[in-house]
């Protein structure tokens, strides 16, 4: 059976293979929020994290991919993308509908 995966599974994932991406001290450099909400399908594992360079700055959203055998974290597509939440999710939601590429 496939693990379903969820955020503190992700986070434990990342932190028991010696990964820093939740840390506190990343976090906080990048003023890091990161979503609850985990797509997940044939096309993969996939969160939202939201960035601000500071306060002046708008706090944008950032579509973030889990491998579960590097236990690693990737940006897809482009960091700070997206200009919203809902954007962000929708663009995670169609990323691990699709098919993976062969």
């Amino acid at each position: 059976m496939s693990v379903i995966y969820d955020l503190a599974l992700i986070k434990a994932a990342n932190h028991n293979h010696g990964g820093y991406f939740f840390s506190p001290d990343s976090m906080r450099f990048f003023r890091s929020r990161v979503s609850e909400k985990v797509h997940q399908g044939p096309g993969g594992i996939y969160f939202v994290t939201s960035e601000q360079f500071d306060d002046r700055s708008p706090r944008l959203y950032t579509v973030r991919c889990f491998n579960p055998a590097s236990r690693g974290i990737d940006t897809a597509g482009e960091f700070q993308a997206h200009p919203t939440s809902r954007r962000a999710h929708a663009e995670a939601a169609r990323l691990a509908a699709q098919e993976p590429q062969p």
